[in-house]
């Protein structure tokens, strides 16, 4: 494994999770356990626990299963990148906010593992569906998934990319925030308390699609 703490070894994590599905029961799964938030939707507690699992500092990344609370202690840090000034890159959590699910705020997060150069990138994402047809944020899958994060990218795919937050991995401690412009952002400052587990707002949602028979 790479060296404790690092982007490639958080990459190395996710990585070893593609195809695992949650189950028996709805929402199920060693992340949320984790959270002490099982049996409710996952995809922040499956990235922290990741960043976790990877050995990253505890008080340099959100150990939540909120989303919006992961992204808000992002911004609170001086962590955090918005998708219309920045270009993601490996590491990064990208935060969502697809529409018409009937959530109208950020409701998922994945890893970026890569940037493909033409507006879209890769992203591994705990609790998404494994086809494009399926439920975006509550899909009971891990899955690498190619996200448009500009509007106008070459692949032509859908951008519901909110924006993303950087942990401090190793050899970034003092490593300001680069927008693609170049321009340095604010100062990091020291991190505030690691946000405890809060449970996310109960959902309904509609069956889960084909591929959910596999658990």
């Amino acid at each position: 494994m790479s060296a404790k703490g690092s982007v490639e070894a958080i990459i190395e994590v996710a990585k070893k999770e593609i195809g695992t599905i949650e189950g028996p029961k709805d929402n199920e799964t060693k992340y949320g356990a984790w959270t002490n938030v099982n049996f409710q939707p996952w995809c922040q507690s499956f990235v922290s626990w990741a960043a976790f699992t990877a050995g990253l500092d505890s008080k340099k990344y959100p150990k939540s299963a909120s989303t919006v609370a992961a992204a808000d202690w992002f911004k609170k840090n001086n962590r955090w990148a918005d998708a219309r000034n920045d270009d993601p890159t490996p590491g990064d959590w990208i935060y969502f906010d697809f529409p018409d699910d009937g959530v109208n705020r950020i409701s998922h997060v994945g890893i970026c593992i890569k940037n493909n150069g033409d507006g879209t990138i890769e992203v591994i994402e705990g609790n998404t569906s494994g086809t494009n047809k399926g439920d975006q944020r509550n899909g009971g899958m891990c899955v690498q998934k190619t996200r448009g994060y500009e509007k106008n990218n070459k692949k032509k795919l859908l951008n519901a990319v909110v924006g993303w937050g950087r942990p401090v991995y190793i050899g970034e401690e003092n490593a300001p925030l680069l927008s693609k412009a170049g321009i340095a952002t604010a100062p990091i400052a020291a991190p505030v308390a690691p946000v405890a587990a809060v449970k996310p707002a109960v959902k309904k949602v509609a069956p889960k699609p084909a591929v959910k028979a596999k658990k």
